[in-house]
């Protein structure tokens, strides 16, 4: 005996009539195949890496999966600011899983932070501090944006805290030393150490692999490393931290591995005087300020990324109801 299905309860409901009750020897059968999860699953820019999917958040979005399953993720919030007098930005927080859970047609918002605005430039005077980068969140996974580094005023020459903490600002104007920022467990690390009193380099901002540089007497700490991932199919850093940066040295401060701004330093150009930008979609913290006649100003924090990725052909299963 040949028996048409109908595909769903829903369906069943639409059909009968109030009252009604189904036939003995109504069943549901379930029947599990194999399936290309990415052809239905939107959000972000797709790209197939192997045996795997990859989407690629550079903004705000949405993830809809068409599968029930587990995915690996990598969530970088934006960098912090270099500050106007030297401290370097902290790199944007950072979390990456091997492994969360997700549902098919459920529409999971994707935020992507923002990375933080630099500290001023004085026309002539002081640097302020910079700007904290945004946070970046992603199935309950938030990361917190990187602090901004150290500027010359009331409450602004030390390090502010963020996913990884800000430098702290050089002397002689405030003296210092300035401490650095703190970062948040499990997603950063701080930020280093302003040197002073006299002139002096800044501390670098910290990274998602280690701690900012210390300013030297004449130098700007170099920016904590961040950590690399393979998750996009190529190994790639990120989180690095801003470069402190340096007077009156002439050697540029470096940004850490991972989107980190070099510090400015005193040279003839105005354009290595201010501190490099971080990358955007990196994390990095932008670069402190150098000095030669006016104060900054810093670099800007690098924008974050979200990045989700699974295993392209995944188990499906549907559900039929008939006679047997």
């Amino acid at each position: 005996m040949t028996v048409k299905y109908i595909k769903s309860a829903a369906a069943i409901n639409t059909v009968r009539p109030t009252g009604y009750r189904y036939p003995v020897g109504l069943t549901l059968f379930s029947q599990t195949f194999s399936a290309n999860a990415a052809t239905n699953t939107t959000g972000g820019t797709q790209t197939i890496d192997g045996s795997n999917t990859v989407h690629r958040f550079t903004s705000s979005g949405t993830f809809t999966p068409s599968f029930t399953g587990n995915v690996e993720y990598l969530v970088v919030a934006g960098g912090g600011g270099g500050g106007g007098y030297r401290g370097g930005g902290g790199a944007g927080g950072l979390i990456y899983g091997s492994s969360s859970p997700v549902q098919s047609n459920f529409s999971y918002s994707v935020t992507v932070g923002s990375g933080g605005s630099a500290g001023g430039q004085g026309t002539p005077g002081p640097g302020g501090r910079g700007s904290p980068g945004s946070n970046s969140v992603f199935n309950n996974v938030n990361t917190i944006g990187g602090g901004a580094g150290g500027g010359n005023g009331p409450g602004q020459t030390t390090g502010a805290p963020g996913g990884s903490g800000g430098g702290g600002a050089s002397g002689p104007n405030p003296d210092g030393p300035n401490a650095g920022g703190s970062g948040t467990p499990g997603q950063g690390n701080p930020g280093g150490l302003g040197s002073g009193p006299g002139l002096a380099g800044g501390g670098a901002g910290g990274g998602a692999g280690g701690a900012g540089g210390d300013g030297q007497p004449d130098r700007g700490g170099n920016g904590g490393v961040g950590l690399a991932y393979t998750i996009s199919g190529s190994p790639v850093f990120y989180a690095g931290g801003g470069g402190g940066g340096s007077d009156p040295s002439t050697v540029q401060p470096s940004g850490g591995n991972g989107g980190g701004g070099n510090g400015g330093y005193d040279s003839p150009s105005p354009l290595t005087q201010i501190g490099g930008d971080g990358t955007a979609n990196r994390g990095g913290g932008g670069g402190g300020a150098g000095y030669i006649v006016s104060y900054g100003p810093g670099g800007l924090g690098g924008s974050g990324v979200v990045i989700v990725r699974y295993v392209t052909t995944q188990n499906v299963t549907t559900t039929e109801y008939g006679i047997d």
